[in-house]
């Protein structure tokens, strides 16, 4: 399979980008992503010594403020091409129908111009629910928006194995890949934010997922994003070299 591996970090790591940058790379990812303030012409030079990627730009968010919405746009877009990222992750609080879709089209249009694409990220815990509708307004974005897959989201929203399956490899921007335990209660945004668990230690069907994505004959960025408190204490190191192990097997 020659899906390439990656790392979505934690902006809650207590650990700056130059020391970031090397242990990732030292623990076989290929990509790192970054979060907007993070990105400084500092950070690209560690990524450049490294022969480390940039795969991500982390996070446009989609809200009622269209002046606010396009603002951030512009900033994530310079901050792109800074890092010579290929995505900017994008997430929706404000329904895509009406003046929010003319707004989603005009930031698609910003990404473009500074060479990168909007990655649409669907979520029960916001107003694309699953894949189905984040492949809509990936299409209703235009300028090479696709389709950010999280095993999380797909898992606990709407989204079907169906839909996976009859999804065209072009339509994916990347995949987050993580893995979930049981849910301990109702809140779901404590389960994504705090419970999210190495790749094989929880409940998710990750190989059918692999199985899946793999026969669309999809070959981009799968990458790792593990948000849990327990696990946000560990030394980078020992954080890296788990969490690839871990990726790697589905992928191999």
């Amino acid at each position: 399979m020659s899906v390439r591996l990656a790392l979505t970090p934690d902006s809650r790591w207590e650990i700056d980008v130059e020391a970031l940058v090397p242990a990732a790379r030292s623990a076989g990812f290929v990509g790192l992503g970054i979060p907007v303030t993070w990105v400084s012409e500092a950070a690209r030079r560690a990524y450049d010594a490294a022969g480390l990627a940039c795969h991500e730009i982390m996070a446009l968010i989609i809200s009622g403020d269209a002046a606010r919405t396009v603002a951030e746009a512009e900033r994530l877009a310079v901050a792109a091409e800074t890092m010579a990222a290929p995505w900017i992750n994008t997430v929706f609080r404000a329904a895509p129908s009406g003046e929010t879709a003319e707004l989603i089209a005009r930031c698609a249009a910003i990404f473009a111009e500074a060479g990168s694409a909007m990655a649409v990220e669907f979520s029960p815990l916001g107003s694309l629910p699953g894949l189905s509708e984040a492949v809509e307004v990936a299409e209703m974005a235009g300028s090479g928006a696709a389709v950010l897959i999280d095993t999380w989201h797909f898992s606990f929203g709407p989204s079907t194995w169906a839909d996976l399956e009859g999804l065209p490899a072009e339509r994916i921007a990347y995949i987050q890949f993580d893995d979930a335990p049981p849910p301990e209660s109702g809140d779901l945004w404590e389960e994504t934010m705090q419970r999210r668990v190495m790749p094989g230690e929880g409940t998710l069907d990750l190989e059918r997922f692999a199985v899946a994505v793999a026969a669309t004959g999809f070959d981009g960025y799968v990458s790792l994003e593990v948000l849990n408190r327990e696990l946000r204490q560990l030394p980078a190191p020992s954080f890296l070299d788990r969490a690839f192990a871990a990726t790697a097997r589905y992928w191999s």
